[in-house]
């Protein structure tokens, strides 16, 4: 699966399992437990032992923050969370090994 692609299936699952939130660390905490129990790379076999993310400035639609997970063969993988409307997070791979 392609960068691009996964960072595609990655955004619509995000979404789809957002909470409510409400404060910044919320998003964060939020975001480092998505990574860790709900992304999976099955092309890969890849899953996330540990993640963990910057917290936002704020809590306002369009904020991005970072993240960094390791996997289960302790390879680092960046991320970046973007907070939409509603809630939603949409969590994209920026950097794989």
């Amino acid at each position: 699966m392609s960068g691009r692609a996964l960072a595609v299936s990655l955004s619509a699952l995000a979404v789809a399992l957002s909470g409510c939130f409400t404060t910044a660390a919320d998003y964060r905490a939020e975001a480092e437990r998505f990574i860790v129990e709900e992304v999976t790379i099955p092309a890969e076999d890849v899953t996330f032992a540990s993640a963990d993310c910057d917290e936002p400035d704020d809590q306002e639609p369009g904020t991005r923050f970072a993240c960094t997970a390791t996997d289960r063969t302790g390879a680092t993988w960046r991320f970046e969370v973007t907070i939409e409307e509603d809630n939603g997070l949409v969590v994209s791979v920026t950097d794989r090994p």
